[in-house]
């Protein structure tokens, strides 16, 4: 009869009426307001929940009542715009939680009928956030839109997210259910969790940090139980707790999740003119998790499946210098290794391209947190095998700092390889200062009869977190011999100071204006060993900029740069230019060039309105052209670049993406084009249910450089080793598509089917001949086995 009453309270009465008879231990309602953080958790027995994203069972009378949320983005302390009401309970099996979100414009609710992991950027949401360690450095995060949809992954203290977004890493997949609905008044959702996706120390009595925070997209808002303060560094450490969690048993965790996979997959063949396609390739994987303790697990696979679900969105590259970073999307790799987020990218899982066998050990017993992750990859490259270790230890210091080492191991055989040791520590100094601090040795065995090469890394960072002010630093110096082949470093042989200084100033609850943010930027690098010399800069930068935010979750942000590179002659050796009598002298161009090189770029961001969101970016600005293998600036060019993208809401279910990407480079002095890229993209999804879709993919890839080119002569550069080679331009317009069918009931049990295919056009949109380039038909089924 009480759910009744809890129920009608929600949709017809107003949210403080209390809960009438709940047997939960006193107070029932906890208010964050008030700081009533620390909550003593009903344990309920017998209970028999059905997850409809109704609150009408009698178990949730005794439910804990977590109320009075504020607002801490985008007017920190300010009251919450709506409000929300969270029920949690537990039993002897899950963690339940009911929330109750009104709102006074229902019909603004933003809610989509999407796939997994695509809703916190555009929808309205609640999420939860369980440190089940209770250590303020790393926890999960539970996140449901209106309708139940789930996105959930881990919140990593000292992420990307830095004082004002949530940093959670998205990627890692539980298994949990939930259902929502929108009603006259707002909506409701409910949530089990079950123990056995979570790890959690293994004693008698522990406390878990708990946190929800309700973001309400059509304002920009976002409002948290316990009230969060920019004011400090970790966000962690500012939660409440779930009290006195007694005799806590995931039982058995055991996993077993088979994979089959069917390919056949055509390429061009010239003497035929079309495909010739291979016959079907079928072959079975298996992944195996085991639960030693509740807070330890094993992980092993064989023959994974790797294959990504969506294609990675094509990258402007016609003047581009350094590899691209692509994040990493394989469910192997994915779970449990957060202890591998290092302040640099030592560790970077995607450099392990086609594993056979894997094996990981991931988990924490006190304030050790412990990873190891083994792999016996293809090098397809060279048509041989590498044996990858690596391991991690980590240990808590103090309420929020860390210690760790890492280690590497990339070994082809026992002259061949690559090893790196380091040791890294985030120190949190008092409230607002976080303080990171790396140190990395390397050595290289490059084969038979060689000397290994030893090099070394070294990074210090600090941030100031605060309301109004903050600012960080960053100092990171690699030695030329320095390599980490399992990891993701940019550059290399460099030394180089970054840093930022911001200001944020916010208006009232109802100003138009609602933030205004100045900042300054600066960057520079040098050669290793000049750094350490002291000898002058190599390439600069530096920037002044504003971010302004407007109330109905729109806003402007605009800087500019000037910016300057000194080369010598060295870092030119092997580019060379003919005379006119057709001998090759080397190429030196004048460095005043590079120097006091302009620019200035503006993006909108428009998230207020209901059908079409999204940004828009348009840069100009002076820059040099560079030789991409040898990195070096040849000549200069104007640059105009516009990167657009829009998600546009055509139903609940039915939803589509739109962008484009455009960059052109025009030498100075004349403005003749040396290269252009343009690289529109489409996405349309239509979801049937929460586990099944259908989606398509269209991009077009045109992209265009003109030859390399001496400024003062005019003549083709030519890059000699051991013959020379002109640097020729390059012209390529490639369009792909791809469309499938996907479904997922829970993580580990999906079905994909799939088929894509490339082609090349005649010109730049001419749509006139094809030429089909490869294609591929592609089928996947898994069931995932939970004992």
């Amino acid at each position: 009869m009480i759910s009744s009453i809890l129920l009608s309270a929600f949709v017809s009465l107003p949210q403080s009426v209390p809960l009438q008879g709940a047997e939960c231990s006193a107070p029932c309602s906890y208010s964050g307001k008030a700081r009533e953080l620390r909550v003593a958790t009903p344990r309920i027995t017998d209970s028999e929940i059905d997850v409809d994203g109704v609150l009408d069972e009698s178990a949730w009378e005794g439910a804990a009542r977590l109320t009075d949320f504020s607002q801490y983005q985008p007017v920190e302390g300010a009251p919450a715009s709506q409000i929300t009401e969270v029920l949690v309970f537990l039993t002897d099996e899950d963690l339940f939680f009911g929330i109750l979100a009104h709102d006074s414009q229902p019909d603004q609710i933003r809610a989509s009928l999407a796939e997994r992991d695509n809703v916190a950027a555009s929808d309205d949401f609640v999420r939860v956030v369980l440190d089940t360690f209770n250590d303020q450095r790393r926890a999960y995060a539970f996140t449901v839109n209106p309708l139940g949809i789930q996105q959930d992954g881990l919140w990593l203290e000292g992420g990307s997210g830095g004082g004002r977004a949530d940093p959670v890493d998205d990627n890692q997949d539980f298994v949990w259910e939930s259902r929502g609905q929108i009603t006259s008044r707002g909506y409701q959702v409910e949530v089990r969790i079950p123990l056995k996706s979570l790890r959690f120390p293994d004693l008698e009595v522990q406390d878990w940090g708990l946190q929800v925070v309700r973001s309400i997209k059509r304002d920009g808002y976002s409002e948290s139980w316990a009230p969060i303060t920019a004011e400090s560094s970790n966000r962690l450490s500012q939660s409440g707790t779930l009290q006195g969690l007694e005799g806590l048993d995931a039982g058995l965790f055991l996993e077993l999740n088979p994979v089959v996979t069917a390919a056949r997959s055509g390429v061009y063949d010239s003497e035929t003119a079309s495909l010739s396609h291979d016959d079907p390739d079928v072959e079975f994987g298996l992944n195996a998790t085991y639960g030693i303790t509740s807070n330890l697990t094993l992980d092993a696979t064989y023959n994974p499946d790797f294959s990504q679900v969506e294609a990675d969105a094509g990258q402007v590259t016609v003047n581009e210098r350094f590899a691209i970073f692509l994040p990493e999307k394989r469910p192997f790799f994915l779970e449990g290794t957060e202890l591998f987020d290092l302040p640099a990218r030592i560790v970077y899982t995607r450099s392990i391209v086609d594993p056979i066998v894997g094996a990981k050990i991931t988990g924490k017993v006190g304030a050790l947190s412990l990873g190891y992750l083994g792999a016996v990859d293809k090098e397809l490259s060279v048509d041989d095998e590498a044996v990858v270790n690596l391991l991690r230890v980590q240990t808590d210091l103090g309420a929020s700092s860390t210690l760790g080492i890492v280690y590497t191991d990339r070994t082809r055989d026992s002259d061949t390889y690559n090893r790196v040791v380091g040791t890294d520590a985030r120190l949190v100094l008092g409230q607002r200062y976080a303080l990171t601090l790396m140190s990395a040795a390397s050595r290289t065995g490059l084969g038979i009869g060689a000397e290994a090469d030893d090099g070394l890394f070294l990074r210090a960072a600090i941030r100031r977190m605060g309301l109004n002010f903050m600012y960080n630093v960053d100092f990171q110096s690699i030695s030329p011999a320095f390599e980490a082949q399992s990891g993701f470093l940019n550059r290399e042989d460099d030394a180089s100071l970054n840093g930022q200084i911001r200001y944020r100033w916010y208006g009232a609850t109802e100003d138009r204006l609602e933030r205004l943010s100045p900042y300054l930027n600066f960057q520079g690098h040098w050669d290793h060993d000049d750094f350490w010399a002291g000898r002058g800069v190599k390439e600069w930068e530096t920037g002044l900029g504003v971010g302004i935010g407007f109330r109905g979750n729109w806003g402007l942000v605009f800087n500019a740069t000037v910016s300057g590179f000194e080369f010598g002659p060295t870092d030119y050796e092997g580019l060379f230019v003919a005379d006119p009598i057709g001998s090759f002298e080397p190429f030196r161009p004048d460095q005043g060039l590079f120097k006091g090189l302009f620019a200035a770029n503006g993006r909108l961001r428009l998230d207020n309105w209901d059908k079409v969101r999204g940004t828009i970016r348009i840069a100009w600005r002076e820059t040099p052209v560079f030789q991409r293998s040898v990195g070096v600036p040849v000549e200069v060019a104007q640059s105009w670049m516009i990167d657009a993208n829009y998600l546009v809401f055509l139903t609940q279910s039915l939803q589509g993406e739109i962008g484009v990407r455009r960059s052109t480079l025009n030498r100075q002095p004349g403005g003749e084009r040396h290269s252009s890229a343009t690289i529109p993209r489409a996405r349309l999804q239509y979801q049937f249910s929460p586990a099944l879709f259908l989606r398509t993919i269209f991009e077009y890839d045109s992209e265009g450089r003109e030859d390399l080119r001496d400024p003062v002569t005019g003549q083709t550069l030519s890059l000699c080793e051991d013959e020379c080679v002109l640097q020729v331009g390059s012209k390529g317009h490639e369009f792909y598509g791809e469309v499938l069918l996907s479904l997922e009931p829970s993580p580990g049990t999906v079905f994909f089917l799939g088929y894509s295919r490339q082609m090349d056009d005649r010109s730049a949109f001419s749509f006139s001949r094809f030429t089909p380039l490869e294609d591929g038909l592609f089928l996947k089924g898994s069931y995932r086995f939970r004992f």
